[in-house]
């Protein structure tokens, strides 16, 4: 499918192009384009590396101190807002504080488990940012949760 897809651009590249007087030139080019294309995408299957990359992100090594940080402030900053939030928001943030820790626990006794860490932290986007209270303490500038872009399938 890979193959196919380049070797299709490829020709539309090739019949955009002008004709020049180094025609064969370009044409051998491309052909070695597309034959080392052809040899990526044979010795290195894209899922596998999206796999790959993944498992490096959804990582103890990343995420884990991290989410312990998070877990460790989110219950006091539940009892400080509970009065200011309504029932919807407290259930939503209460719901996405269980799931923090249950993630850590799954950092801490099974870290290897990528399809439950995977589905917590969709869990856990399911419940929306967290409170930004929390995140503004731990990580002014970063976006722990702006992973929507992430599909079961990477998995």
């Amino acid at each position: 499918m890979l193959t196919e897809q380049t070797r299709e651009t490829v020709r539309g590249l090739e019949s955009m192009s002008k004709p020049t007087g180094h025609d064969f030139a370009v044409d051998a080019m491309m052909d070695d384009l597309v034959k080392q294309l052809e040899k990526f995408s044979v010795s290195q299957d894209m899922e596998s590396i999206v796999e790959t990359m993944m498992k490096q992100l959804l990582s103890k090594e990343i995420l884990r101190e991290p989410m312990k940080e998070i877990g460790e402030r989110y219950p006091q900053w539940l009892e400080e807002h509970k009065a200011s939030l309504s029932k919807e928001d407290y259930e939503r943030y209460s719901n996405q504080c269980e799931l923090i820790m249950e993630l850590n626990g799954v950092y801490e006794n099974d870290p290897t488990n990528f399809t439950r860490i995977f589905d917590l932290m969709q869990n856990m986007q399911d419940c929306g940012q967290p409170p930004n209270d929390i995140l503004q303490q731990l990580a002014p500038d970063f976006d722990l949760f702006n992973l929507n872009h992430i599909s079961p399938e990477m998995i």
